[in-house]
């Protein structure tokens, strides 16, 4: 009786020992990862910072174009000078929570399921980016290796198992989208390549890579903060220049692409910010004036806006950090839908391998 007490005994203890080891091998994950609550503020501050830049007039392209450069070297900063703002919580750009967006919606005629706002897209992202902490080193995931960059793919096939691959429909919880199999990723990298959508996907893998490694939170969101807010303090300086008469907005039409233009191409190759505020300021005086800008608008206002817009570029590339260009690369950007012929297809032949693709991940569930 005790022998058999004792066996019943022992095998309780095993089987907790077991739940619990699978339990640490599916969660374990570096301990010096960012959060999904911490992914959460770093890509609302990037949110704020394309809004606003947005609202001077700077469209998504231009915007991507600015912060996939990277600061020089501290000397080369003599004028610009941004002091480390400490993230209170808040950023410029504040939205109200509505998670109504964010369900997964059945299409009577599915086009992909894009998301419709920058924000439902960052919702998205940091969603799939707590379900990869939680899978990735599980039996869920059958990549081919543990380390960051397979983090970053895993990250890209989460996201299209999520939100857009369904039997012509978008995913629910029921397609076990947390589970990528062999047959998953053959299909996912095919789609990604026929739909024209590897640069987006390289983007988010890239984001993936860059949470996996030992990323400073801290200092990350402080650098987007004291962008975002500088940013939103030059702005301000534009704002006032309008309330005195000034045909601001038509006046940025003008001058946003060319300060734009101007300082990207230069950026790495000017001497210092002291130079390249000159040359930007005298690059777009001489094209404005051509144009016969100065007809309409006062010329040494219109200097000052040049120079504030020059500032408000440089100052945003010398405080960023490349976390950021990679989240601009990944937030605005991502529009699909299976509106043409070519994209409708090759949605079509992703959904039409979705129920053998369905079956093995169901097997790997219950053998799991």
């Amino acid at each position: 009786m005790r022998s058999k007490i004792g066996k019943r005994i022992l095998s309780i203890v095993m089987t907790l020992c077991l739940i619990v080891i699978q339990s640490v091998n599916v969660n374990a994950s570096n301990s010096n990862q960012i959060s999904e609550e911490q992914l959460g503020n770093i890509l609302k501050g990037m949110d704020s910072i394309v809004l606003q830049l947005e609202s001077l007039g700077l469209n998504d392209s231009e915007i991507n174009e600015i912060f996939q450069l990277s600061a020089r070297e501290s000397e080369f900063y003599s004028v610009t000078q941004v002091d480390t703002i400490p993230f209170d919580g808040n950023f410029v750009m504040g939205y109200p929570e509505n998670n109504s967006d964010y369900d997964i919606v059945t299409y009577a005629s599915y086009d992909g399921n894009p998301p419709e706002t920058s924000e439902v897209q960052k919702q998205r992202i940091q969603n799939i980016y707590g379900v990869a902490l939680r899978y990735f080193r599980s039996d869920y995931y059958e990549g081919n290796s543990v380390d960051g960059e397979n983090f970053g793919n895993y990250l890209t096939y989460l996201y299209l198992s999520h939100y857009i691959d369904g039997p012509g429909r978008a995913p629910t919880a029921n397609d076990l989208p947390y589970i990528i199999s062999s047959s998953d990723i053959s299909a996912y990298d095919q789609f990604l390549l026929s739909a024209k959508l590897s640069n987006w996907a390289n983007a988010l893998a890239g984001l993936g890579c860059a949470l996996y490694s030992d990323i400073d939170y801290i200092s990350s969101v402080n650098a987007i903060n004291t962008v975002d807010q500088t940013i939103s303090e030059n702005i301000n300086e534009i704002t006032m220049i309008k309330l005195n008469g000034y045909n601001t907005a038509d006046a940025l039409n003008s001058i946003l692409p060319l300060v734009k233009s101007y300082i990207v191409e230069h950026h790495t190759t000017a001497s210092n910010d002291e130079e390249l505020t000159q040359g930007t300021l005298d690059y777009v005086s001489s094209r404005l004036e051509a144009l016969n800008f100065y007809k309409d608008f006062d010329e040494n206002v219109t200097k000052t806006v040049i120079s504030i817009v020059a500032t408000t570029i440089i100052s945003a590339i010398c405080g960023s950090v490349s976390l950021m260009g990679l989240c601009v690369s990944v937030i605005p950007f991502f529009v699909y839908g299976g509106t043409g012929l070519i994209q409708s297809a090759i949605l079509v032949k992703l959904q039409y391998s979705f129920s053998w693709r369905y079956a093995v991940r169901t097997g790997i569930y219950l053998e799991i």
